[in-house]
């Protein structure tokens, strides 16, 4: 770990950490930057229009150092340095190998030793003074039963303020950003100028970051739109920027379940490096991308850019496969639950009409029955009236 430079002027220290971090040392980096922030607020306040810069830079660098400790680069990558890990693995395996036998080596040679010390036979005075240590030792293991239980407490704050740092590295982030925002807004409304415009839009785009890594998929999104709003106000509409900006906020939507909107994002995206790749080809529409920088060649921009578009293409094919897929588990779960209910309506209705039609012909039967029995009755009160008026 490379130590802090002894010097007080903050520029130079923001231009070490900022070297820092170009390179993926973000510890470098956090110590440099907190140093260059301390100085500038101690020169001109907290608040101050020289702080917003060193504010960002300190905020992106805690997070690339909060992504390098949970992990997130080091496993991102599949398929980078698997060979030298295998090799540094049997390496350190026979290393291991090698120290583990000459632990057990030495251990015979002690278990030797101490074998023949206990065969031999000691004086009475050694025996006494043993037993004296021996009375004391059990007195003070009894005075002092805590201390093993105060060891193991110790360990325990150890690692729960380990986890604290970790969780306390984003949320560091997160409160410089915070004021950086504050700062560049303010310069934003009082003087309106372009640099504080394009510093608060990308310190909206890293507050997104921070969002996603804490796994707020609503504010990330909601962050990553006010970082597009003031890059379209600042950069032309085939700017890399914007294009960076419409993936990063395709990819908030995609965690946050947002599939339509994701798609959307990443078309735009691909749009927009699909039109600056034609600027690009066209000789009078390139001249307007010649840059400062030494190492720019407008071919290698076009090689990267068509390179990066099929993973775009491929981002949106995903998406769209997603959203087809949970349509699809939609409909499973419904279509099943009203088949079912259907098939029991028609099977409970089939049941209640057939029990319905099955008791109809034994009541006509029994109406039947009644009148005969009615005729009958009829038929032998005739009969027993002659008979009476015959007596």
């Amino acid at each position: 770990m490379a130590l802090v430079p002894e010097v007080d002027n903050p520029s130079d220290l923001l231009s070490v950490g900022r070297r820092h971090y170009a390179v993926r040392d973000f510890s470098s980096a956090v110590e440099t930057l907190a140093r260059a922030c301390e100085i500038l607020a101690k020169n001109h306040g907290d608040t101050a229009d020289e702080c917003a810069d060193a504010y960002l830079w300190y905020g992106k660098s805690l997070l690339g150092l909060s992504r390098e400790e949970s992990g997130v680069l080091g496993d991102g990558v599949p398929g980078v340095g698997n060979a030298d890990n295998e090799d540094e693995e049997n390496e350190d395996q026979e290393e291991d190998d090698d120290e583990e036998d000459e632990k057990n080596g030495e251990n015979a040679i002690e278990s030797e030793a101490l074998a023949s010390e206990l065969d031999a036979p000691k004086p009475e005075s050694t025996m006494k003074e043993e037993e004296s240590k021996d009375a004391g030792s059990e007195a003070n293991d009894s005075k002092n039963e805590p201390g093993p239980s105060n060891g193991e407490v110790n360990d325990e704050s150890e690692v729960n303020l380990d986890n604290e740092d970790d969780v306390d590295n984003l949320q560091l982030a997160w409160e410089m950003l915070d004021l950086a925002r504050s700062i560049l807004q303010r310069r934003v409304q009082e003087k309106g100028d372009v640099p504080a415009r394009s510093l608060l839009a990308e310190v909206y785009l890293t507050l997104g970051e921070v969002a996603l890594e804490s796994e707020t998929y609503d504010k990330a999104v909601i962050d990553m739109q006010s970082c597009l709003e003031l890059q379209k106000e600042v950069y032309m509409d085939y700017d890399r920027r914007i294009a960076e900006t419409h993936y990063q906020i395709g990819l908030a939507n995609s965690l946050a379940s947002n599939f339509e909107d994701a798609i959307t994002h990443f078309k735009n995206a691909a749009n927009i490096l699909e039109t600056r790749i034609k600027m690009l080809e066209n000789p009078e529409t390139a001249k307007n991308f010649e840059a400062s920088d030494p190492f720019y060649s407008i071919e290698a921009e076009i090689k990267e850019l068509k390179e990066l578009l099929p993973e775009i293409k491929e981002k949106i094919q995903d998406m769209m496969d997603y959203k087809a897929e949970t349509i699809k588990r939609v409909r499973d779960a419904l279509c099943p639950s009203n088949g079912e209910g259907a098939s029991s309506s028609n099977t409970n209705g089939a049941g209640e009409s057939s029990s319905t039609i099955q008791p109809k012909p034994a009541a006509s039967d029994i109406s039947h029955l009644i009148k005969r029995k009615r005729k009958s009755s009829e038929g032998d009160a005739n009969a027993s009236a002659p008979k009476r008026a015959n007596t």
